[in-house]
């Protein structure tokens, strides 16, 4: 019902255009018409899928996540981000992915959460302490390294996402 009182509308206010001689008035109701019409149509494609190289696994990212930088295959060449999300690839199966974060000042990890494809892995390390991704109670603050890697003898792909704390 709403929808045809406003193609009345528009209609009527282009023959009140047309007769009263208002060339921006029928512009605009022309113009609302076919957004009208834009609107009921089919909606948009799905967006493609990555085309990266083929049989090399891939990942889907968030905007506004970081991703993970080649060479990072050692404690010193560890992507650090300070983002609360990273995406990466573990382009072989003796693939490893350091990355490195540090919590914020007066907060404490709170969540470290991993989504993977594949058999992929995750220790993190503070201070000289490694623990798994489930070992949420001795989580504390401080400069994390996080190393990633395959257990199936497959490439992977892995998203993360970490949450902070008040200490």
């Amino acid at each position: 019902m709403r929808f045809s009182f406003s193609l009345v509308a528009i209609a009527a206010a282009l023959t009140c255009a047309v007769a009263c001689g208002d060339d921006e008035a029928a512009a605009g109701s022309s113009e609302q018409e076919s957004n009208a019409k834009n609107d009921a149509g089919p909606p948009p494609p799905p967006p493609k899928e990555d085309s990266g190289p083929p049989g090399q696994p891939k990942v889907e990212c968030q905007i506004g996540a970081a991703l993970e930088e080649e060479p990072n295959d050692t404690k010193e060449t560890a992507t650090s981000f300070s983002e609360l999300a990273l995406c990466g690839v573990l382009s072989s199966a003796t693939d490893v992915d350091w990355l490195a974060f540090e919590t914020p000042p007066g907060t404490k990890l709170g969540v470290f959460q991993g989504v993977i494809t594949g058999q992929v892995d995750f220790e993190l390390t503070l201070a000289g302490k490694t623990f798994g991704a489930a070992d949420v109670d001795q989580f504390g603050a401080g400069k994390y390294l996080v190393k990633v890697f395959a257990k199936g003898g497959k490439p992977g792909s892995y998203r993360i996402r970490v949450q902070f704390d008040a200490q």
